[in-house]
């Protein structure tokens, strides 16, 4: 039962490991004081404004020069940061944040609350986890220098959880008011915050470079993830965007680069022989999904969706798109364990379950009546062009022709927010989800992975809906079983 509420429209194939390589400099075990951090990115972005796109690496960059008003810990849970404390209403409507004082920004003045409404509203209109909140949102108001009030039409369990959201850029970060003044809702290009380092300069295509900000005002908080104390180690960041894996591997090997990112797994064994280089496995904070096109059929029925489950063999997708199996590991439950919305047995009996011979009993039960199955997937990454090429083969042996189609990745993006032309979609997708509200702004309808009106798709605005009221993660779960 549980495995329908995934499979309604994406099934969870892979957790992704990343390879941090970095050189002997970041290798000490003391605190170390000074100095420039050079490092190499896979990807560039078109600008750094987090409102105005869904791009995450603009949030990985620029989590150093703004900080949110409630941050999460590594348990996920959400802490007041820029906010000292907050109080919420018996009925839920009201939420009034005191905010720490004598916070420091970049701009030379103390943090305020007309800042904090100023970025809100700004947020509120343009960022996608805004647009989550909007609808059911009355009013921001400034109570005074550092008390601010927000008003809802109707209960909104997630609002702190989005508001904290590290995925998509949806979190709420604190901008100065003259900026927003400034630029409104335009692409903003001059930017003050109250983060540990300063926006210095940016070369689009070829680099970032971050300064320490000398009157920076740490979180009295013990630090945890993003919560609490963080420290500006290092004089100066210079994020440099190499989108070929070898230069970064080059890079770090003659001391250009202290660390690279994405870095090609095979080559594992190679790094681990050089003294002067670290290799980091880190937190896994990617994951694979196979997303279906529920609009039409086949996999507007469920057993379709649920044969295709038992058709792929996932240990050896995990090979085929990424290798060394240190790398990544299975999972069947959508929010990891210590998650407070974790489902232990997610997936019991389906998922990892490889039955070529009960998929294809299930593809009879569906009325599957043998037409090519299109998988719509990136040629330019390689975990997901190896992806596809993998369940394409897969699915073939058992009598499922299949046509693949790659692209680059914008036209995928706009292929897949089709209701038609393609039945299924292999994607990377950002792991760390607080709140399964999150997922309001990719599935339902309307949405940018569901941009249609179906049976599923309206299915699951009313989960959503039942969601809103409940911050109990129990009764939530109970109220979507009975809907499946």
């Amino acid at each position: 039962m549980r495995k329908e509420i995934k499979i309604t429209s994406i099934v969870l194939l892979i957790l992704v490991f990343s390879l941090l390589l970095s050189g002997s400099v970041l290798a000490q075990e003391e605190d170390h004081y000074g100095g420039t951090l050079n490092a190499a990115l896979q990807m560039s972005v078109a600008h750094l404004d987090s409102d105005n796109s869904t791009d995450s690496m603009i949030t990985a960059m620029m989590n150093h020069v703004y900080e949110g008003l409630f941050e999460f810990d590594k348990n996920l849970k959400v802490h007041p940061y820029l906010a000292q404390s907050y109080q919420v209403s018996e009925n839920g409507l009201v939420y009034e944040v005191k905010l720490r004082e004598n916070v420091m920004m970049h701009n030379g003045q103390t943090m305020n609350a007309d800042d904090v409404v100023a970025s809100f509203k700004r947020w509120l209109e343009l960022n996608n986890g805004g647009k989550l909140v909007a609808p059911h949102f009355d009013q921001v108001e400034k109570i005074d220098q550092f008390n601010v009030r927000f008003t809802f039409n109707d209960p909104y369990a997630p609002f702190l959880n989005i508001l904290a959201s590290p995925v998509s850029n949806q979190k709420f970060v604190v901008r100065a008011e003259e900026v927003i003044d400034e630029f409104g809702t335009d692409v903003i290009d001059r930017h003050v915050g109250t983060g540990p380092y300063k926006y210095e300069e940016w070369v689009p295509d070829q680099k970032l470079v971050l300064t320490r900000f000398e009157d920076y005002t740490p979180s009295p908080r013990e630090s945890s993830f993003f919560a609490g104390k963080r420290i500006p180690y290092l004089d100066k960041i210079v994020f440099n965007f190499i989108p070929d894996a070898q230069v970064r591997v080059s890079g770090v090997q003659t001391g250009q680069f202290h660390f690279a990112e994405e870095v090609p797994r095979d080559q594992y064994q190679i790094f681990e022989m050089d003294e002067n280089i670290k290799n980091e496995i880190i937190y896994p904070d990617r994951m694979s999904m196979l997303i279906f096109n529920s609009s039409e059929a086949p996999f507007d029925n469920k057993y379709a969706r649920r044969a295709i489950a038992y058709a792929l063999d996932f240990e050896e997708l995990g090979y085929a798109m990424i290798g060394d199996p240190q790398f990544w590991r299975l999972e069947s439950a959508l929010h990891e364990k210590g998650n407070p919305w974790h489902v232990p047995d997610a997936g019991e009996g389906i998922y990892g379950v490889y039955d070529p011979e009960k998929a294809k009993e299930l593809l009879d039960r569906a009325g599957y009546d043998g037409q090519p199955l299109v998988i719509l997937s990136g040629q330019d990454n390689q975990m997901e062009r190896q992806g596809a090429i993998a369940i394409q083969d897969q699915l073939e042996k058992i009598g499922i022709e299949v046509e693949l189609q790659l692209f680059d990745r914008p036209t995928v993006v706009e292929k897949r927010s089709k209701p038609d032309g393609w039945h299924m979609h292999l994607s990377p997708f950002i792991k760390v989800v607080p709140d399964p509200q999150i997922h309001q702004g990719w599935t339902g309808t309307n949405k940018w992975i569901t941009n249609w009106d179906s049976k599923d798709s309206r299915q699951m605005d009313q989960i959503f809906a039942e969601m809103l009221r409940e911050v109990n993660s129990v009764p939530v779960t109970c109220k979507i079983l009975e809907m499946i």
